[in-house]
């Protein structure tokens, strides 16, 4: 991909309505929070994609990454991962993926788990999320241990 994407950059308070309103427009399930940081990639002054790292006890989930609908399957999605890499290392950090997209997470750096070997707290959520019906597959954040076993 020769595509160039600026980093990703971790919204201020003062960004926050229009995060809000990216996630109205493109995700509205994905409902933002100011405690919560979120990241985004922003071109000429408009977000075009951003995720949101919940924050647990010593754990993080990663949450509500949408991409605006005109720059998804370009790249743009596995390079906010890369970009926010330091704040996934900082401590443990899982997702839920759709089910559709486990091979895309499974390409940046995330490795499908058993829902027994997530914190119970995130267990204990993601349990009720497939309750409501939703097809989910837990995952965790591994290129820590990545690349301390390569050759």
């Amino acid at each position: 991909m020769n595509t160039f994407y600026p980093r990703a950059e971790q919204v201020p308070s003062l960004w926050f309505p229009l995060v809000k309103k990216f996630y109205q427009e493109h995700y509205p399930s994905g409902k933002p929070n100011k405690a919560d940081p979120i990241w985004v990639i922003r071109h000429n002054g408009k977000i075009l994609c951003a995720v949101r790292l919940k924050q647990y006890s010593g754990v993080q989930l990663l949450t509500a990454m949408v991409t605006e609908p005109s720059h998804r399957k370009t790249g743009l999605g596995s390079h906010l991962i890369n970009s926010i890499q330091p704040a996934l290392n900082a401590m443990p950090s899982y997702c839920f993926a759709f089910t559709h997209l486990v091979p895309f997470y499974s390409a940046n750096h995330f490795t499908t788990i058993c829902v027994e070997m997530l914190p119970e707290e995130l267990a204990s959520r993601f349990r009720a999320y497939v309750a409501q019906g939703r097809n989910l597959t837990p995952m965790c954040y591994d290129f820590v241990e990545k690349s301390l076993n390569r050759p």
